[in-house]
């Protein structure tokens, strides 16, 4: 473990505390939506605490690993994310609504947006579906 990294135990008991924790309403939307409610995750200059890293993303949209593949070392990501930044992670999940959007607008659940609505059920939060733009 290098220097400022955070046991595993208690980075699970980190999580474990946090959900169900936080009451917020998720929505994904088109890249072009830019309401304040606005959370850019794309891979290129997204919100940074839950872009993915970029072999991670690519390897899964090019066909290196599968959908459960991918969605496990991401989910891995966040949590580690959620850990690490809990600072600006907080300012988002205290926010009341968040529309995630990204710059591939991929229509069905490929998008790792999902991946990144699933994450914030365990938070509490609450997936109220695409908007339109």
């Amino acid at each position: 473990m290098g220097a400022g990294a955070i046991p595993l135990q208690v980075e699970k008991e980190f999580f474990d505390q946090a959900q169900g924790t936080y009451t917020l309403h998720v929505y994904t939307a088109d890249v072009s939506y830019q309401g304040d409610d606005r959370v850019d995750v794309s891979t290129n200059g997204g919100y940074f605490i839950f872009v993915p890293p970029k072999q991670v993303f690519f390897d899964y949209r090019f066909g290196k690993t599968t959908a459960s593949q991918f969605e496990k070392t991401y989910f891995a990501f966040l949590r580690n994310s959620y850990c690490n930044y809990r600072h600006a992670w907080d300012n988002t999940l205290s926010r009341s609504r968040i529309v995630l959007v990204c710059s591939c607008n991929a229509g069905d659940k490929s998008c790792h947006r999902y991946v990144i609505v699933n994450f914030l059920k365990k938070l509490g939060g609450v997936y109220k579906g695409k908007l339109k733009t």
